[in-house]
């Protein structure tokens, strides 16, 4: 199962495509403006949109690598943590706090938050979803 996840990612990540079910809680208005249809079940990144993307696969546990990912806009950590000991998400959670530019935002598993790990993140609701979102140095937020 890992192998065949692997490879799905790797995919998708070489090229841009996913099956358009993947998709199908996004507007129409997004889907025409970030992707162009492959055929009738797939969907393809724009390359403009593409470029600005960076996969990566990581040990969230290998602090020498975490301190080196910095400068992300998003991060989507989906049904991760809620595998990790309360001392291992928070350390994790530190390093994506440290890592995300200021005003990005943060994405857990719909089963997953931050209470009582993290009180630097702000909770943000959107349709469907929430977000932590790290304030920027002009919100005042900080």
């Amino acid at each position: 199962m890992v192998d065949a996840v692997r490879q799905m990612l790797k995919e998708i990540q070489s090229t841009g495509q996913d099956g358009d079910y993947a998709l199908r809680n996004t507007s129409e208005l997004y889907k025409r403006k970030y992707f162009s249809t492959v055929d009738e079940k797939k969907l393809q990144v724009r390359p403009e949109v593409k470029k600005l993307v960076t996969f990566s696969r990581l040990n969230l546990q290998d602090d020498s690598k975490m301190l080196f990912m910095k400068g992300m806009d998003l991060i989507f950590c989906c049904n991760v943590l809620i595998y990790f000991d309360g001392a291992s998400k928070s350390k994790v959670i530190n390093h994506f706090f440290s890592n995300l530019n200021f005003g990005g935002y943060f994405f857990l598993g719909t089963s997953e938050s931050l209470m009582n790990l993290n009180d630097k993140f702000h909770l943000v609701h959107f349709p469907g979803t929430i977000a932590y979102w790290k304030p920027s140095l002009s919100s005042g937020k900080l």
